[in-house]
């Protein structure tokens, strides 16, 4: 909930264009993904489980990849440290 505070404000107070905000608001929907699909590896614990857990995993990352490149690609210079301290701000 926090983050997409942030994400929101970050994409206000930015001149960024729609395809910026665009990726932005998709690399922490990804970043989110990852987080969740790690999480759920930690917890199968059945064979079939554990596969399906990698290769979810394998696809996230693999997107969330491609997004961070696509960002880099349109000069987007957001990262975690700035984030951080706009997060402090608005809480």
């Amino acid at each position: 909930m926090v983050k997409k505070k942030i994400t929101k404000l970050l994409n206000n107070n930015m001149n960024y264009d729609l395809d910026q905000k665009y990726i932005i608001d998709a690399i922490e929907e990804a970043r989110k993904e990852l987080q969740l699909c790690r999480d759920y590896f930690e917890i199968v614990n059945e064979p079939d489980l554990i596969d399906y857990a990698i290769y979810k995993e394998a696809a996230a990352k693999s997107r969330y990849t491609y997004l961070l490149a696509q960002a880099k690609k349109l000069n987007i210079r957001i990262n975690e440290f700035d984030m951080y301290i706009r997060k402090e701000k608005v809480d």
